[in-house]
């Protein structure tokens, strides 16, 4: 396993589709913010255990959930996900009564990409650029000033 929290000094909370139907989830905390979690755990609200969620995008509940047993670097797949739905990871406190603290969101994410339908004859060009500063096809001639031979 990597040790991206120590090496780096940042937390890292990593989402990586393994297929269209299963995500793998790395999590890595930072002494600093393990001591954060510990002191909030402990002294705060000590009924609360840490948990990550993965949630839909249309949903308003988790569609999975995983309590974490400590706070030491870890995994775990997520199976069964849609592939045409959104989804976003929650790492949070919860309540034996259900309440949710939430520490951190990952941005929203898709495990397969929406794929753009290219008009029939559209030439799609990247902002920015004119197609006069393109290569014509052979037997045409150029739009601008520059020579390409």
């Amino acid at each position: 396993m990597f040790d991206l929290a120590h090496v780096y000094h940042q937390n890292a909370l990593i989402c990586l589709p393994q297929d269209l139907h299963t995500l793998y989830v790395y999590w890595d905390f930072t002494p600093a913010r393990i001591r954060i979690l510990v002191d909030f755990f402990h002294h705060v609200r000590p009924e609360m255990e840490l948990t990550l969620r993965l949630c839909r995008q249309d949903c308003p509940l988790p569609e999975q959930q995983l309590t974490l047993e400590s706070l030491e670097p870890g995994w775990r797949y997520f199976s069964n996900l849609d592939d045409r739905a959104a989804y976003h990871l929650e790492l949070g406190a919860q309540s034996p009564e259900g309440e949710f603290v939430l520490f951190s969101r990952t941005p929203v994410f898709q495990i397969q990409p929406g794929r753009t339908v290219e008009p029939a004859g559209a030439r799609q060009l990247p902002p920015g650029l004119n197609p006069d500063w393109t290569i014509p096809p052979e037997g045409q001639q150029s739009g601008s000033n520059f020579s390409w031979s």
